[in-house]
């Protein structure tokens, strides 16, 4: 359930915009089409032997050069963390390509941007889960951050997402980068 307001932010539309009519009807295709086929999903995979050496982030044997992550991780005092997958789901994809290409281009960016916000939306309930789960071992979940992001070059996407395939046996639905 996207909030309206975050909806239309990351459609470009400025606060109390008022939509054209045909703006406000590929939303609320979009929700629909949505709320009758989408499917989707989190996971959160704890990493653990967080140690920083060098000026890097080193996860288990892999090395994460980010001075901002590691700056973080280092003040506190961080002994493991959680790399967290999200998805609106596989069906949101394949129908935001079936849109674009029976040329739909306008029906194809409206789905494609309500899958964003059911993503950005299904980080911050993993985020606030992990922070009660946390709190509850007198423990602290830091901001969420990723690759790509201010100060993680995005190339470590990749070795993120290998290390949180590792060991995990089953996802919800095949995941790919």
């Amino acid at each position: 359930d996207i909030p309206d307001g975050e909806y239309r932010r990351l459609l470009g539309f400025p606060p109390g915009h008022e939509l054209a009519p045909r703006a406000a009807e590929l939303m609320a295709c979009s929700r629909e089409w949505y709320a009758k086929n989408g499917r989707p999903w989190i996971a959160a995979v704890e990493t653990e032997a967080l140690t920083v050496a060098g000026g890097a982030l080193l996860i288990g044997t892999r090395k994460f050069v980010s001075t901002q992550l590691t700056r973080q991780m280092q003040e506190a005092a961080a002994e493991s963390g959680f790399i967290v997958l999200a998805s609106a789901g596989v069906e949101c994809e394949a129908q935001a390509q079936r849109l674009w290409q029976d040329e739909k281009p306008d029906e194809y960016f409206f789905l494609e941007i309500l899958g964003s916000a059911v993503v950005e939306h299904l980080i911050m309930q993993a985020g606030a889960r992990l922070c009660a789960w946390a709190d509850a071992q007198g423990r602290v979940v830091l901001p969420h951050y990723s690759p790509g992001y201010t100060g993680w070059d995005i190339a470590d996407q990749r070795p993120l997402f290998d290390l949180a395939l590792e060991g995990k046996q089953s996802w919800p639905e095949e995941i790919r980068l």
